[in-house]
């Protein structure tokens, strides 16, 4: 009997050993960031500068991969269905990702049970901004005139994305009626913008702002609960109508089923590339705040996000087949 004690406790002991040890080994090789939009979104530039300083950290290659397209639901299934061990990550918008849970009929995955939330990275809030042509320079003006000609064109980075269900927010909330036009990425509906081929956006501020600047575009405010210290000027969409916030929060997602012990490294060295100097100021050019928190943490906001989505999909009756 004491034999066979002894031999569990061997096998229990050299079990943990074992474990601690591929922690610490972790990663072996180079890991791969599954983003879901195209390049020059602010998905894609803040995985870029975390995958660049992680990579200083763990001494092997953070790879950035894009696979866009069907509302990041393309890289979400990709990932949901790669191996648990570490090696492949979602890096995306946790507001679009936890608003598929309601939209999609007939997803191939399920936003929370296929996934092991790994890490937040930053969350930077929705800008609405106008085309000079409009003629209107504040929400107040805007809602105005969209009550005087109904079907304005809105914009959005694509059908259930964060910057679509933002749009719908507004809209219900303030009582207007609006024609919805739908692009593939954060930069693409700008750029339609420009050309005076929409009124107005629910944009990204990396995709956005530097046009604002120029005097291209007009901000007329940000979905946020209060103004931005680094945009301090521009005043929040709640300032005029109230409950109308939508952010691009980044974070990383691994499969389900990926070993804890890699997930816990895998918090601590985003966390770490996320505080150094070099990413916090991209993040802050880019009006977006550095998160930290912990894998349990991350996970109940995704069940908190996952509720209140649902609620405003409901109430905008959107739904995709």
């Amino acid at each position: 009997m004491k034999r066979i004690i002894g031999s569990t406790m061997a096998l229990i002991l050299g079990a943990v050993i074992s474990l601690s040890a591929l922690a610490q080994a972790f990663p072996t090789k180079s890991v791969r960031l599954i983003v879901p939009f195209p390049p020059g979104g602010p998905n894609d530039v803040f995985a870029r500068i975390t995958a660049a300083e992680m990579t200083k950290s763990v001494g092997q290659q953070i790879i950035v991969e894009n696979r866009p397209g069907a509302g990041t639901t393309i890289a979400g299934e990709f990932v949901s269905k790669a191996p648990p061990d570490g090696y492949t990550l979602l890096f995306t918008d946790l507001s679009t990702h936890t608003i598929t849970a309601s939209l999609y009929t007939k997803l191939q995955y399920h936003p929370l049970r296929d996934f092991a939330p790994v890490a937040a990275v930053n969350s930077s809030p929705l800008l609405l901004v106008a085309h000079p042509s409009v003629g209107v320079k504040s929400v107040r003006e805007l809602v105005a005139l969209a009550k005087r000609n109904p079907g304005v064109t809105f914009g959005n980075s694509g059908i259930g994305t964060v910057t679509h269900m933002t749009a719908e927010k507004f809209r219900m909330r303030a009582g207007i009626q609006v024609t919805p036009v739908s692009y593939k990425g954060g930069a693409t509906p700008v750029i339609a913008l420009l050309s005076g081929e929409i009124a107005m956006v629910m944009a990204t501020v990396p995709a956005s702002l530097p046009y604002v600047r120029q005097g291209k575009l007009v901000a007329l405010g940000l979905a946020a609960q209060r103004r931005s210290l680094s945009l301090p000027d521009i005043p929040t969409i709640g300032e005029t109508v109230k409950d109308v916030e939508g952010a691009v929060f980044c974070g990383v997602l691994a499969p389900a089923g990926t070993p804890q012990n890699v997930i816990e490294r895998l918090n601590a060295e985003f966390a770490k590339a996320s505080d150094t100097p070099q990413a916090r100021e991209i993040f802050e050019a880019n009006a977006a705040e550095a998160i930290k928190m912990s894998p349990a943490a991350l996970k109940q906001e995704l069940e908190r996000d996952v509720k209140t989505w649902a609620e405003v999909v409901k109430a905008t009756g959107v739904t995709i087949d």
